[in-house]
């Protein structure tokens, strides 16, 4: 399964180093097969094509991209105040100031919503799965970092966010928690459904908040690459951007958790993107766009409904995430006490 971490002419994966020896040389033995898994044809036969290799750049950005459903939960806000059912905008917006701070507390998950049966007809038609390879002490909290952010990143969303995949029954104790921009949960009624499945912000706080609950059982997962990875999501290759994102493992650090490497194999296969590579004029805007806005632009697209060669919805493309081995338990007691003892010194 780490093949295609440790592939030739690939740069050292960083969450390698947190492997034991034989299985960062060996490439996690026998599930190796799902990294080098080829991809299917997309029409329903044919050629195939085979992965490449992956690379590094890049630094931490704070989450991932926004859906559309938050444009729409935007429209009947603002087209409520037009009708005769304008006090329940005014309603809303009321309690939205009053819970203003709730997305940064741990939201306020509901079993019931990430129980919905539509989640698995979502599953099942890439379909995706999720492989677990070590236990999660539910006396810990743990920060999982996820690769690779793909254009939209159904594999975290369905493995994190929903029961689809069984998440409780392969990691019982474990509550997990993704991280997302903040600026989704300052749409109305999209973010309670955010909340709901689970979402949270990116904001320190937020993230400390959770891996400092007391009785452990709490994941905070962060998509590393985050939107500017979104730019090198294509079929066939994994372009990660790692180099100078380490802020969240000195928050792993600072709050005594645990790290846990996941990868998503087929992340990058649902959809089909414009060429953008660096220098390109194309990319120069996005890139622009980007760090001015926090959100990538990727030009995209996937399948039609009835027809295979141009639309939207994603292709049928097999993810599969695996939970790698946690490190780093025990280690934020030892960071904390040196905090102390510089203050104590200054």
């Amino acid at each position: 399964m780490l093949s295609a971490l440790n592939a030739p002419g690939c740069r050292r994966h960083p969450w390698l180093l947190l492997l034991p020896k034989e299985e960062r040389e060996g490439g996690g033995g026998s599930g190796g097969g799902v990294g080098q898994r080829q991809s299917q044809q997309r029409a329903g036969g044919g050629s195939s094509m085979p992965r490449a290799g992956c690379k590094s750049a890049g630094s931490w950005s704070k989450g991932t991209g926004g859906p559309e459903p938050g444009q729409i939960s935007l429209v009947v806000f603002i087209g409520l105040l037009f009708t005769r059912f304008w006090f329940f905008s005014i309603l809303y917006s009321i309690w939205w100031y009053l819970d203003q701070d709730k997305p940064r507390q741990g939201g306020r998950c509901s079993k019931a919503l990430q129980s919905w049966v539509m989640w698995k007809h979502m599953r099942d038609y890439f379909p995706i799965s999720l492989v677990k390879t070590a236990e999660l002490d539910p006396s810990r909290n743990y920060l999982a970092g996820f690769h690779p952010q793909g254009i939209m990143a159904p594999g975290a969303f369905v493995n994190l966010c929903t029961e689809s995949t069984g998440f409780s029954s392969l990691f019982p104790g474990i509550r997990p928690h993704l991280i997302m921009l903040p600026f989704w949960f300052r749409v109305p009624f999209f973010r309670e459904y955010l909340m709901m499945g689970g979402l949270v912000t990116s904001d320190k706080e937020s993230i400390a908040h959770i891996l400092n609950r007391k009785g452990g059982g709490n994941l905070a997962a962060i998509i590393i690459g985050g939107a500017q990875e979104a730019l090198n999501a294509r079929p066939g290759a994994y372009t990660l951007l790692l180099r100078n994102r380490k802020g969240f493992i000195k928050l792993a650090l600072l709050h005594g958790a645990a790290l846990v490497p996941m990868f998503s194999f087929g992340e990058n296969d649902l959809f089909d993107q414009v060429e953008n590579s660096p220098g390109s004029w194309l990319r120069w805007i996005q890139d622009k766009l980007q760090k001015t806005t926090s959100f990538s632009f990727p030009l995209f697209h996937g399948r039609g409904i009835f027809q295979y060669s141009f639309g939207f919805i994603p292709y049928r493309q097999p993810i599969t995430t695996v939970e790698l081995f946690p490190r780093g338990e025990g280690r934020g007691a030892v960071f904390t006490a040196r905090q102390n003892q510089r203050k104590e010194a200054s």
